[in-house]
Protein backbone atom coordinates (compact mmCIF):
# COMPACT_ATOMS: atom_id res chain seq x y z
CA UNK A 1 0.00 0.00 0.00
CA UNK A 2 1.27 3.45 -1.05
CA UNK A 3 1.50 6.31 1.50
CA UNK A 4 -1.21 7.78 -0.08
CA UNK A 5 -3.23 4.85 1.20
CA UNK A 6 -2.32 4.88 4.46
CA UNK A 7 -1.02 8.30 5.93
CA UNK A 8 2.11 6.87 7.07
CA UNK A 9 5.80 7.39 5.29
CA UNK A 10 7.26 4.10 5.53
CA UNK A 11 11.08 3.90 6.16
CA UNK A 12 13.64 1.41 5.84
CA UNK A 13 16.66 0.68 8.15
CA UNK A 14 19.39 -1.51 7.51
CA UNK A 15 21.45 -3.39 7.25
CA UNK A 16 23.19 -2.93 10.49
CA UNK A 17 22.55 -2.96 14.31
CA UNK A 18 25.78 -1.17 15.42
CA UNK A 19 26.11 -0.68 18.97
CA UNK A 20 22.33 -1.67 18.91
CA UNK A 21 21.84 2.32 17.41
CA UNK A 22 18.96 1.24 14.81
CA UNK A 23 17.14 -0.59 17.77
CA UNK A 24 16.96 2.84 20.31
CA UNK A 25 15.97 4.78 17.06
CA UNK A 26 13.56 2.54 16.02
CA UNK A 27 11.80 2.58 19.80
CA UNK A 28 12.15 5.99 20.33
CA UNK A 29 10.38 6.53 16.43
CA UNK A 30 7.41 4.27 17.62
CA UNK A 31 5.09 7.20 19.13
CA UNK A 32 4.58 9.16 16.28
CA UNK A 33 1.85 6.91 14.21
CA UNK A 34 2.74 8.55 10.95
CA UNK A 35 5.54 6.39 10.41
CA UNK A 36 6.03 3.11 9.70
CA UNK A 37 9.30 1.64 10.27
CA UNK A 38 11.11 -1.84 9.46
CA UNK A 39 14.50 -2.70 10.38
CA UNK A 40 17.15 -5.56 9.30
CA UNK A 41 20.31 -6.13 10.05
CA UNK A 42 23.44 -7.92 9.23
CA UNK A 43 25.16 -9.05 12.37
CA UNK A 44 23.77 -11.65 15.07
CA UNK A 45 25.50 -10.71 18.91
CA UNK A 46 23.76 -13.80 20.56
CA UNK A 47 24.54 -12.51 23.88
CA UNK A 48 22.79 -9.36 22.67
CA UNK A 49 19.65 -10.05 20.81
CA UNK A 50 18.02 -7.33 18.88
CA UNK A 51 14.71 -6.26 19.92
CA UNK A 52 12.97 -4.74 16.69
CA UNK A 53 15.47 -5.88 13.83
CA UNK A 54 14.56 -8.64 11.45
CA UNK A 55 17.94 -10.23 10.21
CA UNK A 56 19.49 -10.43 7.04
CA UNK A 57 20.24 -13.96 5.34
CA UNK A 58 23.54 -15.09 8.04
CA UNK A 59 25.15 -16.66 5.05
CA UNK A 60 26.07 -13.28 4.15
CA UNK A 61 28.81 -13.45 6.73
CA UNK A 62 30.07 -16.82 5.98
CA UNK A 63 33.28 -18.17 5.17
CA UNK A 64 31.81 -21.12 3.12
CA UNK A 65 31.91 -19.47 -0.21
CA UNK A 66 28.02 -21.63 -1.39
CA UNK A 67 26.71 -20.35 2.05
CA UNK A 68 27.85 -16.92 0.96
CA UNK A 69 26.24 -17.05 -2.34
CA UNK A 70 23.01 -18.35 -1.64
CA UNK A 71 22.78 -15.93 0.97
CA UNK A 72 23.34 -12.72 -1.74
CA UNK A 73 20.32 -14.57 -3.69
CA UNK A 74 18.24 -14.44 -0.76
CA UNK A 75 19.13 -11.02 0.20
CA UNK A 76 18.42 -9.44 -3.69
CA UNK A 77 15.23 -10.64 -3.11
CA UNK A 78 14.41 -9.08 0.00
CA UNK A 79 16.05 -6.12 -0.35
CA UNK A 80 14.13 -5.20 -3.83
CA UNK A 81 11.16 -6.42 -1.63
CA UNK A 82 12.03 -3.83 0.56
CA UNK A 83 13.17 -0.78 -1.58
CA UNK A 84 10.01 -0.91 -3.31
CA UNK A 85 8.08 -0.99 -0.35
CA UNK A 86 10.12 1.99 1.76
CA UNK A 87 9.89 6.00 1.30
CA UNK A 88 12.63 6.25 2.91
CA UNK A 89 15.76 4.30 3.45
CA UNK A 90 18.01 5.11 6.56
CA UNK A 91 21.26 3.19 5.67
CA UNK A 92 23.93 2.27 8.55
CA UNK A 93 27.81 1.49 7.89
CA UNK A 94 28.64 0.87 3.93
CA UNK A 95 27.64 -1.30 1.47
CA UNK A 96 27.77 -5.19 1.39
CA UNK A 97 30.03 -5.18 -1.45
CA UNK A 98 29.49 -8.70 -3.07
CA UNK A 99 32.98 -10.88 -2.75
CA UNK A 100 35.34 -10.83 -5.11
CA UNK A 101 33.28 -8.69 -7.62
CA UNK A 102 33.11 -5.42 -5.39
CA UNK A 103 29.47 -4.90 -6.42
CA UNK A 104 27.93 -2.61 -4.69
CA UNK A 105 24.50 -4.32 -4.82
CA UNK A 106 22.12 -2.18 -2.94
CA UNK A 107 23.61 1.12 -4.63
CA UNK A 108 22.01 -0.49 -7.70
CA UNK A 109 19.15 -1.44 -6.68
CA UNK A 110 18.63 2.05 -4.73
CA UNK A 111 19.47 4.18 -8.01
CA UNK A 112 16.84 2.24 -9.93
CA UNK A 113 14.44 2.92 -7.48
CA UNK A 114 15.15 6.41 -6.60
CA UNK A 115 15.05 6.25 -2.76
CA UNK A 116 15.20 9.11 -0.83
CA UNK A 117 17.37 8.25 2.37
CA UNK A 118 19.51 9.37 5.19
CA UNK A 119 23.29 8.03 5.63
CA UNK A 120 24.69 7.19 8.84
CA UNK A 121 28.70 6.04 9.07
CA UNK A 122 29.68 4.98 12.26
CA UNK A 123 33.28 4.69 12.19
CA UNK A 124 35.87 2.75 10.10
CA UNK A 125 33.78 2.74 7.11
CA UNK A 126 34.61 6.43 6.55
CA UNK A 127 37.81 7.18 8.81
CA UNK A 128 40.57 8.07 6.34
CA UNK A 129 44.11 7.52 8.08
CA UNK A 130 45.82 9.86 6.29
CA UNK A 131 43.12 12.56 7.10
CA UNK A 132 43.92 11.12 10.89
CA UNK A 133 47.41 10.82 10.72
CA UNK A 134 47.92 15.05 10.08
CA UNK A 135 45.63 15.55 12.97
CA UNK A 136 46.48 13.20 15.06
CA UNK A 137 49.85 12.22 16.53
CA UNK A 138 48.60 8.81 18.47
CA UNK A 139 46.62 7.46 15.37
CA UNK A 140 49.69 8.45 13.22
CA UNK A 141 52.16 5.68 15.65
CA UNK A 142 49.90 3.39 16.45
CA UNK A 143 48.90 2.68 12.38
CA UNK A 144 52.65 2.93 11.33
CA UNK A 145 53.95 0.78 14.29
CA UNK A 146 51.45 -1.70 12.97
CA UNK A 147 49.46 -1.82 16.50
CA UNK A 148 46.39 -0.57 15.18
CA UNK A 149 43.99 -3.31 14.54
CA UNK A 150 41.44 -1.85 12.05
CA UNK A 151 43.79 -2.03 8.93
CA UNK A 152 40.85 -1.81 5.84
CA UNK A 153 40.21 1.50 7.09
CA UNK A 154 41.89 3.44 3.91
CA UNK A 155 41.20 6.87 2.54
CA UNK A 156 40.14 4.75 -0.76
CA UNK A 157 37.26 3.57 1.07
CA UNK A 158 35.74 6.12 2.58
CA UNK A 159 36.10 8.16 -0.39
CA UNK A 160 34.68 5.13 -2.74
CA UNK A 161 31.98 5.49 0.20
CA UNK A 162 31.15 8.77 0.08
CA UNK A 163 30.79 9.07 -3.57
CA UNK A 164 28.50 6.51 -4.20
CA UNK A 165 25.95 8.07 -1.42
CA UNK A 166 26.10 11.44 -2.98
CA UNK A 167 25.42 10.06 -6.08
CA UNK A 168 22.05 8.79 -4.69
CA UNK A 169 21.32 12.04 -3.02
CA UNK A 170 21.54 10.82 0.31
CA UNK A 171 21.75 13.01 3.22
CA UNK A 172 25.03 12.40 6.07
CA UNK A 173 24.10 12.10 9.13
CA UNK A 174 27.13 13.38 11.17
CA UNK A 175 28.41 11.45 14.62
CA UNK A 176 30.51 14.15 16.75
CA UNK A 177 34.38 12.65 15.52
CA UNK A 178 33.00 11.38 11.86
CA UNK A 179 32.82 14.87 10.62
CA UNK A 180 36.39 15.59 9.20
CA UNK A 181 36.38 13.05 7.45
CA UNK A 182 32.67 13.82 5.13
CA UNK A 183 33.98 15.35 2.03
CA UNK A 184 31.81 19.23 2.10
CA UNK A 185 32.69 19.29 -1.84
CA UNK A 186 29.50 16.66 -2.00
CA UNK A 187 27.78 16.80 1.04
CA UNK A 188 27.66 20.52 1.73
CA UNK A 189 25.31 20.14 4.47
CA UNK A 190 25.28 17.49 7.26
CA UNK A 191 22.72 16.83 10.18
CA UNK A 192 24.32 15.90 13.74
CA UNK A 193 22.92 12.87 15.28
CA UNK A 194 24.06 11.70 18.74
CA UNK A 195 25.25 8.07 20.20
CA UNK A 196 21.61 6.53 21.84
CA UNK A 197 21.90 3.95 24.45
CA UNK A 198 18.05 3.25 25.53
CA UNK A 199 18.93 6.34 28.37
CA UNK A 200 15.92 5.32 30.44
CA UNK A 201 17.23 2.13 30.88
CA UNK A 202 20.53 3.38 32.81
CA UNK A 203 20.03 4.75 36.69
CA UNK A 204 23.49 6.54 37.63
CA UNK A 205 25.22 5.20 40.51
CA UNK A 206 27.50 7.98 41.05
CA UNK A 207 31.38 7.15 42.53
CA UNK A 208 31.52 7.60 46.41
CA UNK A 209 33.28 10.40 47.44
CA UNK A 210 34.51 8.04 50.53
CA UNK A 211 36.00 5.26 48.20
CA UNK A 212 39.06 4.52 49.90
CA UNK A 213 40.17 2.01 47.07
CA UNK A 214 38.26 2.57 43.77
CA UNK A 215 37.77 0.72 40.67
CA UNK A 216 39.12 1.61 37.45
CA UNK A 217 37.29 0.12 34.51
CA UNK A 218 38.77 0.22 30.50
CA UNK A 219 37.03 -1.05 28.01
CA UNK A 220 38.73 -2.20 25.00
CA UNK A 221 37.43 -4.68 22.11
CA UNK A 222 40.88 -4.04 20.48
CA UNK A 223 43.51 -3.35 22.40
CA UNK A 224 45.95 -1.87 19.90
CA UNK A 225 43.11 0.93 19.07
CA UNK A 226 42.07 1.93 22.27
CA UNK A 227 45.69 2.58 23.52
CA UNK A 228 45.44 -0.12 26.13
CA UNK A 229 49.40 -0.55 26.72
CA UNK A 230 49.31 3.17 27.85
CA UNK A 231 46.64 2.57 30.25
CA UNK A 232 48.19 -0.47 31.56
CA UNK A 233 51.95 1.10 31.90
CA UNK A 234 50.27 4.24 33.65
CA UNK A 235 48.26 2.08 36.14
CA UNK A 236 51.59 0.10 36.97
CA UNK A 237 53.52 3.72 37.63
CA UNK A 238 50.76 4.36 39.93
CA UNK A 239 49.99 1.26 41.68
CA UNK A 240 53.26 2.09 44.29
CA UNK A 241 51.31 5.33 45.27
CA UNK A 242 47.89 4.48 45.32
CA UNK A 243 45.59 1.55 46.34
CA UNK A 244 42.58 0.85 43.55
CA UNK A 245 41.42 -2.44 41.26
CA UNK A 246 41.31 -2.69 38.02
CA UNK A 247 39.01 -4.45 35.56
CA UNK A 248 39.91 -4.60 31.63
CA UNK A 249 36.81 -5.57 29.82
CA UNK A 250 37.54 -7.87 26.83
CA UNK A 251 35.60 -10.25 24.97
CA UNK A 252 32.79 -9.92 27.94
CA UNK A 253 29.19 -10.61 27.61
CA UNK A 254 27.25 -6.67 27.19
CA UNK A 255 25.48 -7.88 30.46
CA UNK A 256 29.17 -8.43 32.40
CA UNK A 257 30.68 -5.41 31.00
CA UNK A 258 27.94 -2.88 31.78
CA UNK A 259 27.88 -4.35 35.48
CA UNK A 260 31.52 -3.73 35.86
CA UNK A 261 30.90 -0.04 34.77
CA UNK A 262 27.97 0.41 37.22
CA UNK A 263 30.33 -0.54 40.37
CA UNK A 264 33.46 1.46 38.68
CA UNK A 265 34.33 4.82 39.72
CA UNK A 266 36.50 5.68 37.09
CA UNK A 267 36.00 4.63 33.55
CA UNK A 268 38.78 4.95 30.73
CA UNK A 269 37.52 5.26 27.03
CA UNK A 270 40.20 5.00 24.18
CA UNK A 271 43.08 7.09 24.32
CA UNK A 272 44.30 6.81 20.17
CA UNK A 273 41.44 7.41 18.21
CA UNK A 274 40.54 10.91 19.15
CA UNK A 275 36.78 11.07 20.08
CA UNK A 276 34.23 9.15 22.40
CA UNK A 277 32.61 6.10 21.55
CA UNK A 278 29.13 4.83 22.64
CA UNK A 279 30.71 2.80 25.93
CA UNK A 280 31.86 6.44 26.99
CA UNK A 281 28.14 7.66 26.50
CA UNK A 282 27.23 4.61 28.48
CA UNK A 283 29.41 4.77 31.29
CA UNK A 284 28.32 8.86 31.55
CA UNK A 285 24.78 7.78 31.97
CA UNK A 286 25.62 5.97 34.73
CA UNK A 287 27.53 8.76 36.51
CA UNK A 288 31.08 7.90 35.73
CA UNK A 289 33.92 10.32 35.35
CA UNK A 290 35.37 9.40 31.98
CA UNK A 291 39.07 9.30 30.41
CA UNK A 292 38.99 9.42 26.69
CA UNK A 293 41.44 11.26 24.19
CA UNK A 294 39.72 13.87 22.07
CA UNK A 295 42.15 14.73 19.19
CA UNK A 296 41.63 19.11 18.84
CA UNK A 297 40.09 18.89 15.75
CA UNK A 298 36.99 17.08 16.74
CA UNK A 299 36.66 19.03 20.02
CA UNK A 300 36.04 21.93 18.10
CA UNK A 301 32.72 20.31 17.55
CA UNK A 302 31.91 19.52 21.17
CA UNK A 303 29.97 21.34 23.46
CA UNK A 304 31.57 23.21 26.24
CA UNK A 305 30.20 21.21 28.99
CA UNK A 306 31.45 18.27 27.74
CA UNK A 307 32.61 16.19 30.82
CA UNK A 308 34.92 14.00 29.63
CA UNK A 309 38.72 14.34 31.35
CA UNK A 310 40.88 14.50 27.91
CA UNK A 311 43.72 12.05 27.89
CA UNK A 312 46.35 10.61 25.58
CA UNK A 313 49.31 8.19 26.04
CA UNK A 314 51.69 11.14 27.49
CA UNK A 315 49.46 12.42 29.80
CA UNK A 316 46.91 9.26 30.74
CA UNK A 317 49.25 8.91 34.06
CA UNK A 318 49.00 12.24 35.45
CA UNK A 319 45.31 12.86 34.75
CA UNK A 320 44.74 9.12 36.59
CA UNK A 321 46.37 10.34 39.24
CA UNK A 322 44.69 13.90 40.03
CA UNK A 323 41.77 11.62 39.96
CA UNK A 324 43.26 9.09 42.32
CA UNK A 325 44.18 12.10 44.49
CA UNK A 326 40.51 13.68 44.49
CA UNK A 327 37.39 11.55 44.84
CA UNK A 328 35.65 14.50 46.02
CA UNK A 329 36.11 15.28 42.11
CA UNK A 330 34.83 11.64 41.00
CA UNK A 331 31.79 11.96 42.36
CA UNK A 332 31.39 15.86 41.28
CA UNK A 333 32.53 14.79 37.49
CA UNK A 334 30.27 11.99 37.45
CA UNK A 335 27.37 13.98 37.99
CA UNK A 336 28.06 16.21 35.06
CA UNK A 337 28.64 12.96 33.53
CA UNK A 338 24.70 11.88 33.68
CA UNK A 339 23.71 15.78 32.86
CA UNK A 340 25.60 15.54 30.06
CA UNK A 341 23.73 12.58 28.31
CA UNK A 342 20.11 13.69 29.39
CA UNK A 343 20.69 16.96 27.61
CA UNK A 344 22.14 15.83 24.58
CA UNK A 345 21.93 11.68 24.03
CA UNK A 346 18.39 11.20 25.38
CA UNK A 347 16.38 8.97 23.46
CA UNK A 348 12.95 11.05 22.56
CA UNK A 349 15.02 14.10 22.42
CA UNK A 350 16.74 12.65 19.14
CA UNK A 351 13.82 11.18 18.02
CA UNK A 352 12.20 14.25 17.97
CA UNK A 353 15.27 15.73 15.31
CA UNK A 354 15.52 12.66 13.40
CA UNK A 355 11.17 12.38 12.81
CA UNK A 356 11.57 16.10 11.53
CA UNK A 357 13.96 15.11 8.57
CA UNK A 358 12.07 11.89 7.69
CA UNK A 359 9.57 14.82 7.45
CA UNK A 360 11.68 16.91 5.50
CA UNK A 361 12.83 14.63 2.96
CA UNK A 362 8.99 13.34 2.33
CA UNK A 363 8.33 17.21 2.01
CA UNK A 364 10.62 17.80 -0.54
CA UNK A 365 11.91 20.55 1.59
CA UNK A 366 15.64 21.40 2.12
CA UNK A 367 16.94 19.66 4.58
Amino acid sequence: MSRETTGRIRVLMLPHNVSSDMDFRVEALRKYQDLEIRAYTTHVNKMLPSKYCMYLPSGLVSMNPFKRIWAYILYYFLIRREFKWADVVHWYWDFNYIPILKFPLEYHLLKQWKKKGLILWCGSEIRNPDIDKSVNPYYKREKETGQYEYTFESAKRSSRTQILFNKLGFVPLEFIGIGHYIDKRLFPKTHRVYQLIGLKDYQPVYPSPNQAKPLIVHSASKTGGKGTKYVLQALDNLKAKFDFEFVLINNMSKEEALSWVRKCDLFIDQLITGSHGTAAVEAMAMGKPVLCYINPVVGQNYSEDLPILNANPDTIQDVLQDLLDHPVKRNEIGRKSRLYVEKYHDDEKNAANLYALYMGIMDAEKI
